[in-house]
């Protein structure tokens, strides 16, 4: 029986967090699909450079409601059981 048990847990709960996260980020950017849809084109630069006004990209929305659901949940949980100290 380890001293602190609750550690255990805090290890499984960020391995579950931070592997899922890797998995999509891999996914996401091996499943990108150049196309455009959806982009106004702001300016052109020599080359084929274009400069683009397009939507947020997944990753970024990913990113945003993984910070808010971890947020409401650390928020919760520091409520139910206290201060860890």
């Amino acid at each position: 029986m380890r001293y602190f048990p609750l550690l255990d847990f805090q290890y499984i709960v960020l391995l579950i967090f931070l592997g899922s996260a890797s998995l999509i980020a891999l996914y996401l950017a091996f499943t990108h699909e150049e196309d455009d849809e959806g982009q106004e084109i702001k300016e052109e630069y020599p080359e084929g450079i274009r400069g683009r006004n397009g939507p947020v990209p997944l990753v970024l929305i990913f990113l945003y409601l993984g910070f808010i659901i971890w947020a409401i949940v650390y928020v919760v949980t520091i409520g139910i059981k206290g201060q860890p100290f």
